[in-house]
């Protein structure tokens, strides 16, 4: 069972109602799940999803990876396969298959994204894949502690690293900040 356009449309609505002022980053994607083809299929265009997880430990480090796909470090995860039955489901699995990490493991923040962003991607030539846009669903996923964790079975040609929370830049490096503030309140 493959997630469909309704299930991405009630995810970016409870999205949208938990933070409101940022409507305009998810009002296109709306629009195109509720009139276009599905919006989980990497061959969607203008715009599709991808999942990615944000693995943070109770020292708020969070987790990237490097791999040969896309330059740069970035939180874990890509396409929603058809066999994803859920947008969170995806991300746990692409995070399992890129580190190895067991979802048991982890305790989800939220079954909605913690984060949702909207990310141009330029043309692929060499795939006859033209200019698009990824809407990013980032789920929040709490690692108790790194130590409980064996080492990563990291797929071939991809690199991991814990950064502080605070290091992350933009909206979600302030969400992963107040959260971690907010944690530190509460202990």
């Amino acid at each position: 069972m493959s997630v469909t356009n309704n299930a991405v449309v009630s995810a970016a609505l409870g999205y949208v109602e938990a933070n409101p002022a940022e409507l305009d980053v998810v009002r296109d994607l709306v629009i195109l799940a509720l009139l276009g083809p599905p919006i989980t299929l990497s061959g969607t265009l203008p715009a599709h999803l991808a999942c990615r997880a944000v693995v943070v430990t109770p020292d708020w480090r969070v987790l990237q990876t490097n791999d040969t796909v896309l330059p740069g470090w970035q939180f874990p995860g890509g396409h929603v396969a058809d066999e994803d039955c859920s947008l969170l489901g995806s991300a746990l699995r692409q995070l399992h298959e890129f580190t190895g990490i067991d979802p048991n493991l982890l305790r989800p923040e939220s079954t909605l994204p913690w984060d949702l962003a909207a990310m141009p991607v330029d043309p692929v030539p060499e795939l006859d894949e033209p200019e698009h846009v990824h809407y990013d669903f980032l789920y929040l996923l709490h690692l108790a502690a790194r130590e409980l964790m064996p080492e990563m079975a990291l797929a071939a040609g991809t690199d991991a690293r814990w950064v502080p929370a605070n290091e992350v830049p933009g909206r979600l490096g302030t969400k992963l900040r107040r959260g971690s503030q907010l944690a530190a309140a509460s202990r």
